[in-house]
């Protein structure tokens, strides 16, 4: 596949040299090492060492062939999503619960993915999901140039994504903390997951919003990125989440596990956007 990008540098906090901007730009070792062998970088027109200088300003050139893989898999009618921020290079939506992120067979159809091929009119770059029950924020990637930078931000951790759930209020347990606990399979049950000596190491923070007797609002947020990591944890301090299938035992209307925002490193820049979605009503009146 062929990519090319044309943009003038902004925001730069001091001068850097072309290797050491596109460390920053967290571009891919080996996108780095075409673009030099390739002379395919070009500042103010020209190839320059990868040594000299770039500055607020400076008109950047770049073309790449990748071998970038696309998934086709069918479109279908817009009904189950809201755009909460778009630009050329990524969009972020709010997903309702009851839907799922991806189509796992050709042939499926009624996923977000279906939705969003209709509405970009080309295919979905997914970069990450969202359990069918869980609502809330997600970034689907528009430029295949974009997709490793955003990648490499979600696997270091410098996009940050933060959730709100309401769970079972455990008065026993500090308002707020760190739940510290590997989590590996549930020998018992092959769809769930556990706090187990021998599982993946695991952290979420929460922070407990407000409460009655009953139960509570929480923030969240992942250091790390397990499976169902949200979920078991909070069952593991005695605080499941309302309407959980797999892990709580209170049933209410659906799971009460949303995405509510998103910090990232804007592509090819030096500045952090936060994108908000707003926390269903539900979740604050239930928690009063």
């Amino acid at each position: 596949m062929h990519l090319e990008r044309h943009f003038q540098i902004d925001h730069m906090p001091k001068p850097l040299s072309v290797r050491d901007t596109l460390k920053e730009w967290l571009v891919p070792k080996k996108w780095q090492h075409e673009l030099r062998i390739n002379r395919s970088i070009l500042v103010n027109g020209e190839y320059i060492s990868y040594n000299n200088l770039i500055q607020n300003g400076d008109q950047i050139d770049l073309t790449l062939d990748t071998d970038i893989k696309i998934q086709h898999y069918l479109p279908a009618p817009i009904v189950n999503f809201q755009v909460i921020t778009e630009n050329s290079d990524l969009i972020v939506v709010d997903k309702p619960q009851g839907i799922k992120t991806h189509p796992n067979r050709p042939d499926e159809n009624g996923t977000l993915y279906n939705e969003l091929a209709t509405y970009l009119d080309t295919p979905p770059l997914m970069l990450h999901r969202l359990d069918m029950l869980t609502s809330g924020l997600i970034m689907i990637g528009k430029d295949p140039l974009v997709i490793p930078i955003l990648e490499r931000q979600l696997a270091r951790k410098t996009m940050q994504r933060n959730y709100v759930a309401v769970t079972a209020f455990n008065s026993e347990l500090p308002l707020s903390g760190v739940i510290d606990g590997p989590i590996g399979l549930d020998p018992a049950d092959k769809r769930k997951r556990k706090v187990t000596a021998d599982g993946l190491t695991a952290k979420t923070h929460y922070e407990v919003l407000q409460h009655n007797d009953q139960y509570a609002l929480v923030k969240l947020s992942l250091e790390t990125g397990r499976t169902h990591q949200i979920r078991v944890h909070l069952a593991s301090q005695k605080m499941a989440i309302v309407g959980d299938p797999l892990y709580s035992d209170i049933i209410a209307d659906r799971m009460y596990l949303h995405a509510y925002q998103i910090t990232y490193y804007l592509p090819f820049d030096w500045k952090f956007e936060t994108v908000d979605c707003l926390i269903p009503q539900s979740f604050k009146i239930i928690t009063k």
